[in-house]
């Protein structure tokens, strides 16, 4: 299943789902319960408060036969009162709490109107502590105590559960059913690209079909460069082999057509020879030449860092500054040592005919990357804009130099479908070299 992104999605929705149902149905039960609480807590405050008023005291304390709360006169109700000191002598006990063993609560520590909730396992406990002035101004200490049980509380409790079980375990299966929808659903471009790279393995078709899910979308751009590559490849290989025996023809016609019982034969085989080795070296590197790496997208400021902080050291004596304005998402599309030497040969040479001032500027990605590269030199004559480009060919002669730095440059462009531009719109003066790939 691990080897599946359906069985994956669906292993983490089956470990995650449970955990989360689970998480929501332990604190709605929690929610629940303290709501059974607080409304037990309240309706025994309003019982204890109807005591307080129903209570009299002179000589000693009086309560009605009869209380308003009926339960109170129920043996077993369920619902038990209580007036006590606060040493905790008995001075009432309603007729409910007959043959009951109410318990001793921590209620005899309470002070004058202070009141205290307790759940316990089997009751519901309240107590409120009253300071009492009698008729004959004496003051007493009395506690009031309400205990009612917590059988109706739990069996609400207890049907809450089932329903919340039932429902959450209908939503789980609900939940697993729309997953599985939701990955077939979301999953089939995968499916397709799947079937489209089948498709290509049989030979029915060349190129993926599209348009893909943004998602995947990098993907298959990936997949159609690789495929764009292949096919050129074979499109080479095609042509070099052709090109190959077609050079080969020469040679071979010449070595046939001589003869080999003539001095000089041997002499002619061996020039023939290494003609042929000749032709072979050359086609081979041709069609090495032409292979990159456009699997990859490069980075271009870090690059451009690397080279700023070489050329700072090997200009040095200038007091050079290089400005970089390359956003983190600008990539280069191929393989990073043509990017650097691409951008080196550029800088390289801004750096050794610019004044004080270099600046790199950069936007965009793969077939959308333009790069810029400016100085506050002479510039370039636009006569020789073309010319410079060319190997061999400077613009300056006074200064050192082989004058294949830009031909470099330009030939790496070229072979990315690109190409080099010098402009003469500098904003620091000089010369201003662009790289445009527009394939």
């Amino acid at each position: 299943m691990t080897h599946s992104l359906a069985g994956r999605l669906l292993l983490a929705s089956l470990v995650l789902l449970p955990l989360f149902l689970g998480g929501t149905g332990y604190y709605l039960e929690r929610g629940y319960r303290a709501s059974l609480h607080a409304a037990a807590e309240e309706r025994m405050a309003l019982q204890v408060l109807t005591l307080l008023a129903e209570a009299e005291y002179d000589v000693a304390l009086f309560m009605p036969e009869q209380l308003l709360e009926a339960r109170f006169n129920q043996p077993g109700s369920g619902l038990y009162g209580a007036v006590r000191r606060s040493d905790g002598t008995a001075l009432w006990t309603s007729p409910s709490a007959v043959a009951v063993d109410l318990p001793d609560s921590g209620a005899a520590a309470l002070q004058p109107g202070e009141r205290a909730f307790r759940v316990g396992d089997d009751l519901y406990e309240y107590a409120w502590s009253v300071l009492w002035l009698t008729d004959a101004d004496e003051e007493l200490h009395l506690r009031f105590l309400v205990w009612e049980t917590t059988e109706p509380a739990a069996a609400q409790l207890a049907a809450f559960r089932r329903t919340l079980l039932l429902w959450l375990g209908g939503a789980a299966v609900a939940l697993l059913c729309g997953q599985l929808l939701v990955l077939r659903w979301g999953l089939r471009p995968l499916d397709r690209l799947a079937g489209d790279l089948a498709r290509i393995e049989r030979g029915e078709i060349e190129r993926l079909g599209g348009p893909y899910p943004r998602e995947v979308q990098a993907v298959t751009d990936n997949l159609g460069s690789l495929l764009e590559v292949e096919s050129q490849r074979r499109e080479r290989s095609r042509n070099t082999l052709s090109d190959l025996a077609h050079s080969l023809k020469t040679p071979l016609a010449v070595i046939r057509s001589g003869d080999s019982a003539a001095p000089g034969y041997a002499q002619l085989v061996a020039e023939q020879a290494d003609r042929m080795e000749q032709i072979v070296s050359y086609q081979l590197q041709r069609a090495s030449n032409s292979s990159h790496n456009l699997l990859r997208l490069v980075p271009v400021a870090p690059v451009a860092d690397r080279l700023r902080a070489t050329l700072l050291k090997v200009y040095a004596d200038k007091a050079l500054q290089i400005g970089l304005e390359i956003p983190a998402d600008c990539r280069f599309r191929g393989d990073e040592r043509d990017l650097l030497e691409l951008l080196g040969n550029l800088l390289d040479n801004a750096c050794k005919y610019g004044a004080s001032r270099v600046r790199v500027t950069g936007h965009g990605r793969g077939a959308n990357l333009t790069l810029a590269v400016e100085d506050d030199g002479a510039g370039i004559d636009p006569a020789l804009a073309e010319a410079v480009l060319e190997r061999g060919a400077r613009a300056d002669t006074l200064r050192e130099g082989q004058g294949i730095g830009l031909a470099v440059a330009a030939d790496i462009a070229r072979s990315y479908g690109g190409a080099i531009h010098i402009g003469h719109s500098s904003v620091l003066g000089g010369a201003h070299v662009q790289v445009s790939m527009t394939a």
